[in-house]
């Protein structure tokens, strides 16, 4: 799949990412590096706190580990938490190798864009939640 990521936000609490999708990848690529964003320290983890897309075919995001755990499957246009929506943040539920990074897999030709807010849960030393 052939994607590009931009950081639009990365504060001390979240960061919002967009990604732009272009192709077909039958195995999940990294469109979030934990260990990059802003004060990341030890074994980084995000929640998913909001997302809208449009994509062409059903695309996961995934959060990595030794085996990857769906976080959210997309099709179509669609959102999540978004407006007047009031659901709890996704969190990272992987087991065994997680990383704290989060990943996309389509196995069908996709075009479209994500984004994604994301909470900075546990890992950063700068963590400094709003009042």
């Amino acid at each position: 799949m052939a994607y590009t990521t931009r950081t639009l936000k990365d504060t001390d609490f979240e960061t919002v990412v967009h990604t732009t999708i272009t192709g077909t990848n039958g195995t999940a690529l990294k469109v979030v590096d934990a260990s990059t964003l802003a004060g990341a320290a030890t074994d980084p983890r995000l929640a998913i706190v909001s997302c809208t897309w449009s994509v062409s075919s059903t695309l996961e995001i995934e959060f990595h580990a030794t085996s990857n755990v769906t976080a959210l499957t997309l099709n179509s246009n669609g959102n999540f938490n978004i407006g007047s929506q009031q659901l709890p943040p996704i969190t990272n539920n992987a087991g065994s190798g997680i990383t704290g990074d989060i990943f996309l897999e389509n196995d069908a030709a996709c075009v479209g864009f994500i984004i994604m807010k994301l909470r900075k849960v546990s890992g950063y030393d700068n963590i400094n939640t709003p009042a």
